[in-house]
């Protein structure tokens, strides 16, 4: 009967050490994840720098799109078409550039662990 307890004595420290080495696994499974996450995210810097160049793109762009509203008051029907083609290109190029701002910000926010929204 004593063999039988001390069995199954064994078997339940076999199982709780088993458990222990694969949370301890898990956990640093995902310190080593997170580490990297860091590792890739851009550094505030990076992003300020980023910020800086957009608001100058977007300036430039938005200086080019007043002038051509201000081209299109008085162009003719063929010149109004292109026109505003060039501006549809313009908002095209101005959501990219916000994308791109967006997703280096989450990858800061990630990397910091901060969480988003």
């Amino acid at each position: 009967m004593e063999l039988r307890h001390i069995t199954k004595l064994i078997a339940v420290s076999a199982f709780a050490v088993s458990t222990c080495l694969h949370a301890a696994d898990a956990a640093a499974e995902k310190a080593a994840e997170k580490a990297q996450v860091k590792a890739s995210a851009p550094s505030s810097g990076d992003v300020k720098k980023d910020m800086d160049k957009f608001n100058l793109q977007r300036d430039a762009m938005l200086a080019e799109r007043q002038a051509l509203i201000n081209q299109l008051k008085t162009a003719t029907e063929e010149q109004r078409k292109a026109i505003i083609e060039k501006m549809k290109e313009i908002g095209e190029a101005q959501r990219e550039l916000s994308k791109q701002i967006r997703d280096d910000l989450r990858k800061l926010r990630q990397g910091q662990g901060i969480p988003g929204r």
